[in-house]
């Protein structure tokens, strides 16, 4: 029956996603291809010990959405294909547009062809903010599911 209802949720949280994701390409216009458009948020693996694998490339993430279980710790597994050094750093809101935003996750730095696993500890439900804090442009949400229960 859980299995059931989270298999529910999850279908649903991802039309959302995608019906506003696709509302607002359409009104803001197509990506360009320094920004491409993502259209499903990235959503994490139902395992025992749940992760999201996101890959850095050409200095850009391969997704702007990451889905996240809510009040239960999780992975990001970030892969580097650049030369260039990259973290994920998670913050209230977007801390160059908001002065209020705190940083609730901090990842170190992978470098040159590199990875790493991060361990992230339980987010209340809601919509934070992730970024490379190197390259601040390279950014997305992440979107805490509520409880279960």
């Amino acid at each position: 029956m859980l299995a059931h209802r989270k298999a529910l949720i999850q279908r649903a949280l991802t039309t959302a996603v995608v019906a506003v994701t696709a509302s607002t390409t359409a009104f803001v216009g197509a990506a360009s291809a320094d920004h491409p458009a993502h259209e499903e948020c990235r959503m994490w693996a139902p395992h025992p010990h749940p992760f999201v694998k996101v890959v850095a490339q050409d200095n850009a993430f391969d997704t702007d959405c990451i889905v996240a279980p809510g009040n239960r710790r999780f992975r990001i597994y970030l892969e580097n294909y650049d030369r260039d050094p990259h973290n994920i750093s998670i913050y209230t809101g977007e801390a160059a547009k908001d002065e209020g935003a705190k940083k609730v996750f901090a990842g170190g730095q992978v470098g040159d062809r590199g990875r790493t696993d991060y361990a992230i500890g339980a987010l209340d439900p809601g919509e934070y903010f992730f970024q490379d804090d190197n390259v601040p442009g390279m950014n997305g949400t992440v979107l805490v599911e509520a409880d279960e229960d």
